[in-house]
């Protein structure tokens, strides 16, 4: 479970510096769009969802990692399908956007990486 307690602790340090900084954001969607580093997030998403469907079954919640297990492994394979110069326009709108949405959606990443380490 300490793999995904570590999982949930990075959401919650990235949901932090996001919320503090929406600069740190965008610093990052730029990372992502350039070269092959799309596939780079497909990848990592594909492995974490493994990782949460693996051990569910010893979770505190174990119906909580499973279901973001399916989500995180959808969202990686969903990269690949989509391709991509679609996830680079996807990126590109997210990049767009104002601060205070960013912080907002940074509220979402908070909260996610506090219920997975609840769940785990």
């Amino acid at each position: 479970m300490i793999l995904i307690e570590i999982i949930g602790i990075f959401i919650i340090a990235m949901g932090s510096i996001i919320l503090l900084n929406p600069k740190a954001a965008r610093k990052m969607l730029v990372f992502w769009r350039k070269g092959n580093n799309i596939f780079l997030a497909g990848l990592i998403r594909i492995v974490i969802g493994i990782i949460f469907l693996g051990f569910a079954p010893r979770a505190k919640v174990p119906q909580v990692i499973f279901v973001l297990g399916i989500l995180a492994l959808l969202g990686g394979l969903l990269i690949f399908i989509l391709g991509p110069e679609k996830v680079r326009t996807m990126l590109g709108w997210w990049d767009k956007k104002p601060d205070n949405l960013l912080r907002l959606i940074s509220l979402v990443t908070l909260t996610f990486g506090i219920l997975l380490i609840y769940a785990a």
